[in-house]
């Protein structure tokens, strides 16, 4: 897929800033007679026109140096963001080099990767989960907006911009969450009374909120220098890993690894089981890529950088988490041991038959850490994402939310909001672990969602309206409609198996409550645009230039 200009717009802070849209500016209903324009049209003529306005104005000159030399944006950085129409409220701290490590540590593909293998074990066993690892990519809902029908962009990017919101939390309770769990493995495998109390998880979680939100709000401005080094330590501990198994684990066949399946689920076929032993490869691919994206516009040359962040961190994962899964896979001597295993990790079972608990205690540190600082990044990506949502008013409280902090330069209260749905998910797991899990698992269907939709947006506009699509930095070419087309299949084919329980006959506890939880989410946004956000949301695009005059 071309991956377009992916700095999120705008541009002069100073001017933009007075005129910026507020809770109350209201859209008329698009059912409403097109022949006699409303009092809210006028209203958001009139904004849209004041906001032309101040970017067309040629004594913007000196507002637009200062904006680049206060920003560390770049001449392509200012004029696409002016093209989108976006104020240049945050600091372009990061380059090409730091975007990497931050987009790699939010990913850490190999240190949750390895602690989701699960459910293709289960269905599939170790053949099923070698045949479950496949690549998809992703956009983000301003894409949508952008590329959409301009009669659907409306409602089509505001569900995108909901769901996205939905993924992002939940994958940011989920990560937050397994620091706990790993202390509370740590506290296991040296001790076999111990009963993990839910409570205790909670409190834990609770700990790993406070350690992240620090981490972004208060070390907000050193972000960008920690994690080249972290980076190094993510390498280095993952050989720390894989290395002492490769020498001293026990060893499956390869007939076994290979050409032995298991139909743990109980399901009809073989065949059957396998495909819905799919989610451990899909949820270590359509998660954290797109960190860089929520980021562009923290990251100088946002355009040229950012889809060649996503394309070489893509490539470094692939390298880490495939070899990663094989020594795994290759290493389980009894899978029906390593599933039943008290840990509930197949990765620790593993362990445990290579070295003493106490280099098992060692790694699960250097783990747990790597994961607190996944978590600091992670949240600093999903308030960007919360923030630019907002800053369309597609939330509740958009203006809160979207408020910009004047000291530390950053969306300070989408944090707070961030951190706060985070601690209320762990408060649920006291009361189910079922309930809590099935929340989070919304994750990978709600990022399934927003991808597949974005990229057929851009395919049909590609097909349809061409000359519409904006100049790109980087291109597939005359193979971008092919990978788009290939993109929207495979997307489309993970977002159905993504709903199927891990087991049959299904009961309540092993329901795979992503389902529902997804329809009940989007009824409630869908409530929420009918009596208030249709009077506030109009859609990114209608700020674009050369697009904006279409919706006056």
């Amino acid at each position: 897929m071309p991956v377009l200009s992916t700095s999120a717009p705008g541009q002069f802070r100073t001017r933009t800033h007075e005129i910026g849209y507020s809770d109350e500016v209201e859209m008329a209903d698009p059912s409403a007679s097109t022949t006699r324009p409303s009092k809210d049209d006028g209203m958001i003529r009139e904004k849209l026109t004041a906001i032309a306005d101040v970017f067309n104005t040629e004594n913007t000159l000196e507002d637009q140096d200062a904006t680049l030399l206060l920003s560390k944006s770049t001449p392509a950085d200012a004029a696409n963001m002016r093209r989108m129409g976006k104020p240049q409220q945050l600091i372009r701290h990061f380059r090409f080099l730091s975007t990497v490590s931050f987009v790699a540590l939010a990913t850490a593909a190999w240190e949750i990767g390895l602690f989701v293998l699960t459910p293709g074990l289960t269905d599939g066993g170790r053949a099923g989960l070698m045949a479950s690892m496949a690549p998809i990519a992703g956009a983000q809902y301003h894409w949508v907006s952008e590329f959409a029908p301009d009669r659907y962009q409306r409602i089509l990017s505001y569900i995108s911009g909901w769901t996205s919101t939905i993924a992002w939390q939940a994958g940011n309770a989920q990560g937050l969450f397994l620091v706990g769990s790993l202390i509370q493995t740590m506290i296991l495998i040296n001790d076999d009374s111990y009963g993990f109390p839910s409570w205790q998880g909670t409190l834990l979680a609770f700990m790993a909120v406070l350690i992240a939100y620090t981490g972004v709000v208060y070390g907000a401005r050193v972000l960008p220098y920690w994690q080249n080094a972290v980076f190094v330590v993510h390498i280095l501990a993952y050989l720390g890993y894989i290395i002492p198994v490769w020498v001293s684990s026990p060893r499956a066949t390869h007939a076994q690894v290979w050409t032995e399946f298991d139909n743990g689920g109980g399901w009809n076929t073989m065949g059957l089981s396998v495909l819905i032993g799919q989610l451990s490869g899909i949820s270590t691919q359509c998660g954290g890529i797109d960190t860089a994206a929520h980021m562009s516009e923290e990251i100088k040359d946002a355009a040229y950088s950012v889809p060649r962040v996503m394309v070489a961190v893509y490539i470094i994962n692939a390298l880490i988490i495939f070899p990663g899964v094989v020594t795994v896979v290759y290493h389980i001597d009894d899978l029906d041991a390593a599933l039943s295993d008290a840990t509930t990790y197949p990765a620790i079972y593993v362990l445990r038959g290579a070295i003493p608990v106490g280099w098992i205690t060692v790694i699960l540190v250097l783990i747990a850490l790597l994961n607190v600082a996944s978590n600091i990044v992670y949240l600093a990506a999903v308030t960007r994402d919360l923030f630019a949502f907002a800053r369309d008013r597609g939330l509740p409280f958009s203006r809160w939310i979207s408020k910009i902090d004047d000291k530390r330069h950053i969306p300070v209260n989408a944090c707070i909001l961030s951190s706060g749905v985070a601690c209320c998910l762990a408060l649920i797991y006291i009361g189910s672990p079922l309930a809590f899990y099935a929340i989070t698992s919304l994750g990978a269907v709600s990022l399934l969602q927003c991808y597949t939709l974005s990229i057929g947006c851009l395919l049909w506009r590609r097909l349809n309206h061409p000359e519409t699509l904006p100049p790109a930095q980087f291109s597939l070419g005359r193979w971008g409609i092919p990978v788009n087309v290939a993109a929207v299949g495979y997307g489309t084919w993970c977002f159905f198996w993504a709903f199927w329980p891990q087991q049959t006959p299904v009961t309540a506890a092993g329901l795979n409550w992503a389902a529902p939880i997804f329809v009940a989410a989007l009824i409630g946004a869908m409530l929420y645009f009918v009596f208030t956000a249709r009077r506030t949301y109009v859609g990114p695009v209608t700020e674009v230039e050369g697009r904006k005059e279409h919706f006056r």
